[in-house]
């Protein structure tokens, strides 16, 4: 296989991970999975989900300034400062910040990385510790459950999986979630694929 191909022929061998993301997300109401093939080890792939320049490609810089196309929109209508425009830099460790709201659930080294969002379908959101996001069930919210998994896949070679779960936690939330998902879910999983890209082409370069 190509080493810069996806993998579309690897058997389903992420499965072996630990399941977090069903752990924290048991009602999902959309699940989406993609993979490559990375030719470097699982730590040497681990340690690039982290250091990679996950906007290193200029598609992957105009599919994160479209995501923030409707948080911009709510910041005008509430005429409130707008979101930061997308850099042409941005590394797993730089989603984490205070400011952020993406929340870290779950770091295994050489093996899996698992993000939580709490989002208010189409735009905005809330925050919590990462111990209270599983029980999590304010309303209008939904869970949204991303993680990055590596698994070994013959000498000096590894799966990378990431999966994307999205939980409502209501009826009114679900009927957001249902309008806005087929409009972003393309955007979503092309956005998805770069990261993975990004990883791959760091991992590969040690």
């Amino acid at each position: 296989m190509a080493a810069g191909r996806v993998a579309r022929s690897v058997p389903d061998v992420a499965t072996t991970a630990l399941d977090r993301s069903e752990r924290y997300t048991p009602h999902q109401a959309a699940r989406t999975v993609q993979r490559v093939f990375v030719v470097a080890t699982p730590g040497e792939t681990y340690r690039a989900i982290w250091e990679a320049n996950l906007l290193r490609m200029p598609l992957a810089r105009a599919l994160s300034a479209i995501a923030l196309w409707p948080e911009r929109v709510r910041a005008r209508m509430r005429r409130e400062p707008a979101p930061a425009k997308s850099g042409r830099s941005a590394r797993l460790r730089d989603m984490l910040g205070p400011d952020s709201p993406w929340i870290l659930l779950a770091d295994e080294a050489a093996r899996e990385v698992v993000l939580g969002l709490l989002w208010t379908p189409p735009a905005g959101g809330a925050k919590c510790a990462a111990a209270d996001f599983e029980g999590y069930a304010a309303p209008g919210i939904a869970k949204v459950v991303w993680s990055l998994s590596v698994v070994p896949f013959g000498a000096g070679h590894c799966v990378l999986t990431t999966e994307t779960r999205t939980e409502p936690t209501d009826a009114a939330a679900a009927r957001r979630f249902r309008l806005v998902w087929p409009l972003i879910s393309p955007f979503a999983a092309l956005l998805r694929m770069q990261v993975l890209r990004a990883v791959k082409a760091h991992a590969e370069r040690r």
